[in-house]
Order: structure tokens, then sequence, then C-alpha cells
């Protein structure tokens, strides 16, 4: 006798089978998810009409078959439910509304000097409603943000990147506006998710992303899937050490290569570069040193920014090697202002990484745009999903 918690399981599992079927590859008919999914008509039948029932699925067209009456064709129903990304950085508060494809609808940028000028939720509830979404429509919300988060605690050790944001306030607004499931994951984790989709290298089972930028992070894909450690600190490349100074001390990737750390290496060394481009570019003011200006001196040919530069290529060459031997990684994208300020940091970081891995590793520059805001939708969507046929 076959009892009821089997019966509800295998009708669980036809449906999630039904409703990935056509996520994946669109519209059929009752009887082409017959004979794909090995299930008999009755079966699909009365699943499909169930999850049309639900608003699932929905009937769309008649199938191209040429002989007999033209069979209904079924689809998912990918305006079901709607989730919202947000990604939250030091200056920009971007929003994007995506439905169950993961297909962008519509976004929202705004900057701001400091995260207090703004009020969020305000921005959120005008956002859709201006877009014509009901709140009770978004499901699930994925906050992209660039720090730690781990059992439930907003720790951030990153607070000269978002400038003390507070996000645990912003996420009990949320709770108090909208019914929806709130997800918040690490800025680069999310990153690497959205630079698989926009650049379509979803089939890529390992994959590394290095964000250079004010600081040093790191988004890992293992076998497919996010890697995100025992405390959901995976990635903080930033402590990795590429060098030791010659007085025993030990100095990390960040202090060496991000935007915060170049600042602080130019400002040590001013003094002494008085016959460099960049110094005449500060006007010999130390308060008008800026990455900017550095990329300026970089553009000049300036042998001291080019030196600094070299220096910077070096040890994220040296980070990069490290990481990829030990994992076996072969793809690795690197993303943020740095890798942009000069073409040849790209070739002297694959030539770092060439000499020190023993297998080929190819490293290029991040292409898409708002990566963590895709990534932000697409988890919001996939938990979406999975509640939804669960």
């Amino acid at each position: 006798m076959t009892r009821a918690g089997n019966q509800s399981m295998v009708k669980k599992n036809n449906q999630k089978a039904i409703v990935k079927y056509l996520m994946e590859n669109g519209a059929a008919s009752r009887a082409d998810l017959a004979k794909v999914l090995e299930v008999s008509k009755p079966t699909i039948s009365k699943n499909t009409n169930e999850l049309i029932e639900y608003g699932i699925l929905i009937e769309e067209g008649k199938g191209d078959n040429e002989l007999g009456k033209k069979s209904i064709l079924v689809n998912f129903n990918k305006d079901h439910k709607y989730v919202l990304g947000i990604d939250i950085s030091k200056r920009r508060f971007k929003i994007a509304l995506g439905d169950l494809l993961c297909n962008i609808k519509y976004t929202l940028d705004i900057e701001y000097n400091h995260p207090d000028d703004i009020d969020c939720i305000t921005f959120i509830e005008d956002f859709i409603h201006n877009n014509n979404i009901d709140k009770s429509d978004i499901y699930c919300i994925g906050i992209s943000y660039p720090g730690i988060i781990s059992n439930g605690a907003f720790p951030n050790i990153l607070s000269e990147k978002v400038n003390q944001i507070k996000l645990q306030k912003l996420t009990n607004a949320i709770d108090k506006v909208f019914d929806s499931k709130i997800i918040i994951k690490n800025d680069i984790n999310l990153a690497i998710i959205g630079e698989r989709i926009i650049t379509g290298l979803m089939d890529i089972n390992n994959h590394l992303y290095i964000s250079v930028d004010v600081g040093i992070g790191a988004g890992l894909i293992i076998n497919g899937r996010l890697y995100e450690g025992d405390r959901n600190g995976a990635g903080e490349i930033g402590f990795t050490v590429p060098n030791i100074h010659v007085d025993g001390k030990y100095v990390n990737i960040e202090e060496v290569a991000s935007k915060t750390g170049i600042i602080k290496i130019i400002k040590k060394d001013f003094k002494n570069i008085t016959d460099s481009k960049l110094y005449k570019l500060c006007d010999g003011n130390m308060d008008n040193i800026s990455i900017n200006k550095f990329a300026q001196a970089l553009k000049q040919k300036d042998e001291y920014c080019q030196n600094l530069m070299d220096k910077v290529s070096k040890y994220l060459g040296i980070t990069i090697a490290n990481i990829t031997s030990l994992l076996d990684i072969e793809n690795v994208v690197i993303g943020g202002d740095i890798p942009n300020l000069d073409e040849s940091i790209l070739i002297r970081i694959n030539e770092v990484v060439s000499n020190l891995v023993p297998f080929h590793t190819s490293v290029d520059i991040a292409k898409a745009k708002d990566s963590s805001l895709v990534g932000a939708v697409k988890i919001a969507m996939e938990q979406t999903i999975e509640d939804i046929l669960n």
C-alpha cells in the first residue's frame, strides 16, 4: 500500500520536474512533458492543472503539430511573483526588480555622499509603486553588502568601503513595510554570480572573482556552487599575505594593492617623489593625492607610478597564483577600479601567474556591469522558486 506521505512526495517531485523543465526550455505541451519526463499523461495533466490553478504555470498558445487537434502549450509563469535586488556600496544605492527567470525589469541607481543622507525604504517603496508593482507581489529581497554576514549578525569589518551604512536599520525597515523574505550576502560573492549570468559563464564549474577596489575581496564558485565557508567568510583574501617586509612585519594584499593601500603608500613616499609627475599633479600638496591623480600620472608614464603599479601587479599575481594552485581553478576574473587603471596591469598579473602556477590559468578583466545587483536578484529568485515548489 502506498502511503499518503510517499504520494505527496512523488507529486511534489513531479511538479518540481515540470517547473524546472519549463523554466529551462520554455513552453511545451502536456504530451511533450509526459514524454520528456517519462511520466504518464494523466499525471502530467493533473499536476500541470494544479500548478496553473496556483498561478505558477500559464497556458499560452497552441503547438505546431501538423496533424490532428493543436495541443495547448503550458509555460512557467515568470511573473507569478517578483523579487528585488539591492546593492549597497560606499556612495551608491541600487535597486532592481526581477521576475522569476532572473530578467531585470526595472532598475534605480541613487548616488549619495553619506548613508544618512537618504531614506532607503522610501526609495524602495517609490520604486515599486512607480513601476506598478504591488508590495504583496515582492516575495523575496536579496541584498548585496560589502562585509561579512554571519549567523544573523552584521559585523562591518570593512568600514572604509561602506562608511558605516546601517544595514540592520535598513532590514528592520524592510520588515515593517514588506511581507518578504530577506537574504543578505557579501557583495563579491554576489558579483561572481552576476558576472557568470551576464557574460554567459554558467557552465564553468570552478571560478574565481577578485575585486580590487577600495578593499580587496573574492568570490568562489566550486563545483558550480557558491562557496562561502564555515562562517560565511570565504573570499576575504584582503587578509592574505603576499609579501613580508625586511623588518619581518607581515603586510597583507589589501595594504599594498587596494585603493586605500596605494594612497597610503603614496603619502608615505610623497616627500621623496618631488620630481615625479604625480607630485606636480598634486601641486605638491599631500591632501590632493587621489586615485584619479595616480591614474593620470600613470598614463603620462610617470616612473614612480609605473614602479608602484608593477609591485601591485606582482602582489596580485602572487595572491591569485596561491589560490589557483591550491584549488586548481583555471578561470579567474578580476574587477574593480584598480585593474582598469592601465591595460598592462592584466598582462603583468598573467605573467606572474603563469610563472608560478604549474598549469594553465587565465586571468581576465570582469566585463559585467552591476554584477552584484544581478547576483542579489538571482539569490532572491532562487529562494522564491524553492519556496514555491516546497
